[in-house]
């Protein structure tokens, strides 16, 4: 009895070691998820700040355009145009077409950042990643694709 008694504590200890192992290993999976949910939240409220920038100064060029065909429109009526009028608009415009083009490299740079792509070993591969590696595959621009 004493050994049937000594096998069923060693069994229940066992029982109990596996089952803290398996809550373990699912409370870190659970952290892990979390820790990625939120490195994605913030990658998307940097998306967003940065796509809300790129509307703000398009709305501005508009405004610019639309300021400058008016200028141009009461010129020609008036029989001339000075060049001098517009520097003022042009350099405006030219410094928002800057702005907006270095923030949507900055926000594609972001997209990319989140992407995964399935390489044809089967591994998946971060938009960053060079090179697969599983394979060692070098990855090329992946724009429109899935598969390398």
């Amino acid at each position: 009895m004493d050994n049937f008694q000594n096998n069923n504590v060693k069994n229940n200890n066992v029982d109990n070691y596996n089952f803290k192992d398996k809550v373990n290993h699912k409370f870190s999976k659970v952290k892990e998820n979390l820790s990625k949910s939120n490195s994605e939240r913030e990658n998307f409220e940097e998306r967003t700040k940065i796509s809300n920038l790129i509307n703000e100064a398009e709305n501005k060029k508009s405004s610019l355009l639309i300021e400058m065909g008016i200028l141009t429109y009461q010129k020609i009526r008036e029989g001339y145009i000075k060049i001098e009028d517009f520097d003022s608009l042009s350099n405006s415009l030219l410094e928002l077409d800057k702005y907006i083009y270095d923030r949507s490299l900055e926000l594609n740079k972001l997209k990319k950042k989140n992407v995964t792509n399935d390489c044809e070993c089967g591994n998946k591969i971060k938009g960053q990643d060079r090179f697969c590696s599983v394979c060692g595959k070098k990855v090329d621009d992946l724009d429109d694709r899935n598969m390398i």
